[in-house]
């Protein structure tokens, strides 16, 4: 895994290209390159973890064996070696990335189709000219670029792009919509003239300043559900996931696992042992709070799976600092709780190995949240009873107190045209659109990703068909696969995701709704195949999910951020939100009020950010 960069530019030198590429050491510390041609106006960088094939031999910039091709390159094409003796190209080294540009050269972009793993790639035609970026099917490597008038510029992250002499200016739909998601979806950043590339496409810049962006790669065009049998069903799923395991276990450097004890990483584990002559390095993290901690049950796994097992605890203490890495390593708001024992993870993990296996993706593709309930509920009091059938749903639950109280805000908005994005706002403790409004002092209505909804509604789906489409192309591509890459790499640490391997993901989409939600039980094909390891009684418990207990920081231990960032005085000072809805919303948070607790952090994050980037 490693930190790309590079420009086309007439106005930026070689010691540009060197401040950005050393500002991705973290991602890469064990090498670096430059590749500079000044008749062409092109700069590529690279910052190297060395992960197969540890010579210096494999190094980068890469060169295509007839030097027409130059190439920087972040990520792991894990069937290199079938790709290899499919198109008979003939090695120097062992690496993936001499069989990635040969491929290349070979047939060009249709290159992309065969490659299967996870890849952020610039390559630069030397004769044509032509700098092509491209990124992977489901987002798991991050690229981002800027294309302004003095030049076009791309890296494997923001903080590395925001060191050339460019401005630094927000870019509010992209709060707004942070605001509203926990995360800025793409193509946007937080910046006005920073872009994200749309994982499945490549972008291609001829002339220096032309440039197009192209989709080699969309999960619904693989859409075309058939009958299976449950039985069937099962034992090809348990072929698929141990070849995806398998191929990810490839490696010249030591290789573990996450492990919280979940049905999606217990099943990743599970596999990789059954496949491992030595007992797996897994790794889990603990907290003080109980009701966050879930460390028991990985260790239950562990232990009836015969790992080598490592627990570490997160405590308060150690909070802020860690909350300062984040807003450091984050390159734009972020405000998932969960980065915080993502990044303590990636940390001890590092200790021990270079590689880690991950369960993200098994929710996305089998269907594990609860907005696939919640938005049925939704859509039949729709279709019963219109505006007011919601509202007397809302009324119910307000009335009820508590926790049914917090559900009474998913009904808020379920009659726009875009009902499922206030769910899942509101299932994540966010704004509403209209609190946004009045924060920002405007009127705010998200757009950003509206246009994938709608041609998702233009298909024949079912709802929980066209929110895991949803989930995988924005929730999974924009949060999860952010915060996990940021998290790992800010420790020099790879992760893999078997769940990801397009082979396995496409079998997922087209498996009969039964199979993955069936008789209220969620991901049940997993949970069946998962029978065949650990005892049912942690297979089917109450899914709790990877978050921290941030409620009880910022009342206790840590409510001095409050008090100094969200203070009236410094919110006019700063002047980007209305300082009287903050004053309400802190006020109503103190006296007891749960649902702004992830609000309240949002903001925080927001100021924190804003402290490190923009101060």
């Amino acid at each position: 895994m490693c930190g790309i960069t590079g420009f086309i530019s007439s106005n930026w030198v070689l010691n540009d290209l060197q401040k950005m590429t050393r500002k991705l050491k973290h991602r890469g510390p064990d090498a670096e390159g430059f590749y500079s041609n000044t008749e062409q106006d092109i700069f590529l960088g690279h910052r190297r973890l060395s992960i197969l094939d540890l010579s210096d031999a494999a190094n980068q910039p890469f060169y295509s064996n007839d030097n027409r091709y130059v190439m920087v390159y972040n990520g792991e094409v894990f069937n290199y070696q079938e790709i290899a003796a499919k198109y008979a190209i003939q090695t120097k080294t062992t690496s993936d990335t001499e069989v990635i540009i040969e491929l290349f050269a070979k047939i060009g972009v249709d290159a992309f189709q065969e490659f299967n793993g996870m890849f952020a790639i610039a390559i630069w035609d030397t004769l044509e000219e032509k700098l092509t970026l491209v990124r992977d099917r489901f987002g798991i490597k991050p690229l981002c670029y800027y294309d302004g008038p003095n030049g076009f510029a791309f890296a494997s992250e923001l903080k590395a792009i925001i060191e050339l002499p460019i401005p630094r200016l927000i870019n509010t739909e992209a709060l707004a919509d942070y605001l509203f998601l926990e995360y800025i979806p793409k193509p946007n950043t937080i910046f006005q003239n920073i872009k994200k590339l749309t994982n499945g496409c490549y972008l291609e810049v001829t002339n220096k300043v032309n440039v197009k962006i192209k989709s080699f790669y969309d999960i619904r065009d693989k859409y075309n559900p058939t009958p299976i049998k449950e039985e069937n069903a099962i034992e090809e799923f348990h072929s698929l996931l141990s070849k995806a395991v398998k191929s990810r276990m490839i490696s010249d450097v030591p290789i573990g696992a996450f492990l919280s004890g979940g049905v999606d990483s217990s099943l990743i584990v599970a596999k990789f042992q059954e496949q491992s002559a030595l007992p797996v390095e897994t790794f889990t993290i603990s907290f003080d709070e109980k009701k966050f901690d879930e460390s028991s049950y990985a260790r239950r796994v562990a232990d009836i799976l015969k790992t080598n097992h490592h627990e570490y605890k997160l405590p308060k203490e150690d909070i802020f600092n860690v909350l300062k890495d984040a807003v450091e390593f984050y390159d734009e708001p972020f405000s998932v709780s969960s980065v915080l024992p993502s990044l303590l993870i990636s940390k001890v993990t590092k200790q021990h190995t270079s590689v880690a296996l991950s369960g993200d993706g098994g929710d996305e593709l089998f269907m594990g949240y609860n907005t696939y309930y919640w938005y049925n509920r939704i859509d039949t009091l729709k279709k019963i009873g219109g505006n007011a059938s919601l509202k007397l749903a809302g009324s119910i639950l307000k009335m009820l107190g508590g926790k049914p109280a917090l559900k009474a805000r998913y009904f808020e908005g379920a009659n726009d045209a875009d009902p499922y994005l206030n769910l899942w706002s509101q299932e994540q403790h966010m704004f509403t659109q209209k609190e946004i409004g009045s924060l920002l002092n405007y009127k705010y209505k998200h757009a950003t990703t509206i246009p994938y909804w709608e041609s998702l509604e233009k298909i024949s789906l079912s709802n929980e068909q066209a929110i895991s489409f949803f989930d995988i192309n924005h929730y999974l591509a924009d949060d999860l696969m952010y915060k996990m890459d940021i998290a790992s790499m800010r420790h020099s640490l790879e992760v893999r995701c078997p769940f990801l391997d397009y082979n396995l993901a496409e079998f997922a989409i087209n498996l009969p709704l039964d199979l993955k939600i069936k008789n209220g039980t969620q991901k049940y094909i997993l949970k069946k195949a998962l029978e065949r390891y650990i005892p049912k009684d942690i297979i089917y418990r109450t899914k709790w999910g990877f978050s921290a207990p941030t409620e009880g920081w910022l009342k206790g231990s840590h409510n001095y951020l409050i008090e100094h960032y969200l203070n009236k005085k410094y919110i006019d000072a700063q002047g980007i939100f209305n300082s009287n809805e903050i004053e309400k919303l802190t006020f109503e948070f103190k006296s007891g009020n749960l649902f702004h607790n992830k609000r309240i952090w949002t903001l925080l994050i927001f100021q924190l950010w804003f402290e490190q980037f923009m101060d």
